[in-house]
């Protein structure tokens, strides 16, 4: 019945959002993994399945790939998104950051930083059986420390900003410098019969400073 649920939601989601600005769930795409996509026609047949990333490697020698298994369980659709690294000169790759939940999830490397010790992904998440849409959050590899954290003040520092009743997505795009992050904001989209408060009219770009926690507009806002 879950899947039932998720394929309806889904189905009146896609119909009421534009193609261009909806991310859909897949089959292949470790960000959006999912274990029943639309295939043009119908939702596929629930499916366990993996998908995983290319391997980045930085100036420093690491390389590193994210990988994410969908396992289905009766009704439920289980996804474990997990990051690993492996260091220079290192055959074996190990996990440095893992997300497993009763929940979609997934994941897309960025880049590395430019001195090559931090490496930038983001994890996507949503409800199988929601229609609340996907959530975004960074996560940062720290080469020093050989370990990978969230970073959910990106999101509140903008909820701060634009206000709780605004609705927004955000994204981040890459490195400014070696603590300084690029976030690129821009409309929501909603599902059928959502009211919102669309305060982000155009796509804007911040910079946000992992160090001070601030958020400031880019210069390539005022182009």
């Amino acid at each position: 019945m879950m899947l039932v649920m998720l394929a309806a939601v889904l189905f009146g989601w896609l119909q009421s959002s534009p193609k261009g600005d909806q991310p859909l769930v897949s089959a292949t795409n470790p960000a959006y993994l999912s274990c029943t996509v639309w295939t043009g026609r119908e939702w596929s047949k629930p499916a366990a399945r993996s998908a995983r990333t290319p391997v980045r490697q930085s100036p420093q020698g690491l390389r590193a790939y994210g990988e994410v298994t969908v396992k289905v369980s009766g009704e439920d659709c289980e996804n474990t998104t997990t990051l690993y690294v492996a260091r220079r000169g290192a055959k074996e790759f190990k996990i440095v950051y893992t997300r497993s939940e009763s929940g979609g999830n997934g994941i897309r490397l960025l880049d590395w930083s430019p001195d090559g010790g931090q490496l930038l992904g983001e994890v996507t998440f949503w409800t199988y059986e929601s229609d609340a849409g996907y959530g975004y959050i960074p996560v940062v590899y720290n080469a020093s420390t050989d370990s990978a954290r969230e970073v959910p003040a990106v999101d509140k520092a903008l909820i701060r900003l634009f206000g709780s009743g605004c609705g927004f997505e955000d994204h981040v795009t890459g490195w400014r410098t070696e603590r300084r992050l690029l976030v690129r904001v821009t409309r929501s989209l909603s599902t059928e019969g959502e009211e919102e408060n669309f305060c982000v009219k155009e796509p804007q770009l911040f910079v946000y400073d992992l160090g001070k926690d601030r958020l400031e507009p880019s210069q390539a806002n005022r182009r």
